[in-house]
């Protein structure tokens, strides 16, 4: 038994192996899809880099150092060594933008280029920065995996193999569930069906708070309803989350002008301080000019023996005093007026961060509202799926993404698969009994105009 299982095991691998050097040559042929539609295009085992790939990059720097031959000490060679760039080398993920960013060299556009290619990139870059050259080792250490869903037993992600196709992913998620009527999947349709509910409700939030945060940065009072908002919710639901959002909007807009009124008082009290110093150092120069003019007649009236030495010391050590309060005022004056362009510089260093609060948190809101436009298409189309058990065949579909939005491609059982792939399988539906109807989720107009400006 042993012998036989060890014999049909080297033939499968055998057989693997030749498939494996056959498309290592060339690309797998492209075929129609039973409908006659186009199936996911045919392409070559050696895959590019994609997006969600991870990199593997080592670094390793020339260096020439001087090294003394045995002839004699006078005569120097060169000896030509390598040590890994450690603060460079590492993982590096690409990035949705199909791009990677390493520290030093910066940002290198890598999607849909060969692993040679990248590595001739980062080389040329090494050397244009650090003034070396380099040995690049660039490696795919990890991709995304592949996504099953639909009627098979156990759908999830699974890891990607080069050269897979819709069968091996079906292989993997344990066939095809040929069980009618299941109530498992009844109850997960209808947790799919709460989860498009809650990510819809979601996205209806995120519209209106986005609407909200452009307000606040283009300074208005009002706030318009947003039309993919109106479409998604409806005029009436629209206006509530508007409402809301209005409030939070007058509020923030009352807080702001509390913060630039607290700024003008601070202005007009340094102002303040700054010329009633002014005008006791003016008091206080006034004092000294007629001190020392009396200083010069007690000086001539000593001359003649007329006054004592008392009389002009006192003087001299009211003159001290006087000048002493003078520097005091120059010193106060000084830090009058600091705080007097710090409270004038606060209104447009809080304008600025205010600007840049608002555009990083609209970026955010803009990304949260693109994961649950995601989120919302997957539970419909997951929900879709299991709320029909009944089935005569299956068709096939890849989702696939790119930098520029997801693309539905029709597949085939032996079409190719790329990292990251979603397999969507969907039954076809077959006729049922006249005393039976299958549940028929309801149509939602709006959801597809989200996925088209996703596409887009």
């Amino acid at each position: 038994m042993r012998a036989i299982v060890k014999t049909s095991v080297m033939a499968l691998t055998a057989a693997v192996l030749l498939g494996s050097a056959v498309y290592g040559q060339g690309t797998v042929p492209q075929q129609r899809s039973v409908d006659g539609s186009a199936p996911a295009p045919a392409m070559s085992v050696r895959l590019p880099v994609e997006i969600g790939d991870k990199l593997k990059i080592s670094f390793y720097e020339t260096i020439d150092m001087a090294a003394t031959k045995q002839n004699g000490p006078d005569q120097q060679g060169a000896l030509r060594t390598f040590y890994q760039r450690m603060d460079l080398s590492g993982e590096y993920a690409v990035e949705q933008d199909g791009a990677i960013s390493i520290p030093l060299l910066g940002r290198f556009q890598v999607e849909g280029r060969s692993l040679d290619e990248v590595r001739a990139d980062l080389a040329v870059s090494f050397t244009t920065v650090i003034g070396r050259s380099a040995n690049t080792d660039v490696k795919i250490s990890d991709r995304s995996p592949i996504y099953v869903v639909g009627p098979v037993k156990n759908p999830g992600a699974y890891k990607y193999v080069p050269g897979m196709i819709v069968l091996h992913a079906m292989a993997l998620a344990g066939g095809l569930d040929r069980g009618e009527g299941n109530l498992s999947g009844m109850i997960d349709g209808a947790r799919e069906m709460e989860r498009l509910r809650t990510t819809t409700l979601q996205v209806k939030q995120l519209l209106a708070r986005r609407a909200r945060l452009e307000a606040e940065r283009d300074g208005t009072s009002t706030l318009p309803i947003p039309i993919q908002l109106a479409k998604l919710a409806g005029e009436g639901t629209a206006r509530s989350f508007i409402a809301t959002e209005s409030t939070i909007l007058r509020a923030e807009q009352a807080k702001r002008q509390q913060q630039g009124r607290e700024i003008a008082l601070r202005v007009a009290t340094a102002r303040n301080e700054v010329e009633a110093l002014k005008r006791k150092l003016e008091q206080v120069d006034v004092q000294k000019d007629l001190r020392l003019e009396r200083l010069n007649d007690m000086q001539k009236l000593k001359d003649r023996g007329l006054v004592t030495s008392n009389n002009i010391l006192t003087l001299r050590t009211e003159l001290a005093d006087l000048e002493a309060h003078r520097q005091d005022y120059l010193v106060g004056i000084l830090q009058a007026e600091a705080r007097l362009a710090d409270a004038e510089e606060a209104s447009p260093r809080q304008s600025s961060e205010e600007s840049a609060s608002l555009a990083k948190e609209i970026a955010t809101v803009d990304k949260d509202i693109a994961a649950a436009q995601e989120a919302m298409i997957s539970a419909r189309v997951l929900a879709t799926i299991l709320y029909r058990p009944n089935s005569a065949g299956e068709a096939y579909e890849i989702v696939r993404q790119s930098k520029d939005g997801a693309r539905t491609l029709q597949a085939t059982e032996t079409s190719p698969l790329m990292p990251g792939d979603v397999l969507k399988i969907t039954p076809k539906a077959v006729p049922t009994s006249p005393g039976f109807a299958a549940p028929v989720l309801p149509s939602d107009p709006a959801l597809t105009q989200l996925r088209t400006a996703n596409q887009n």
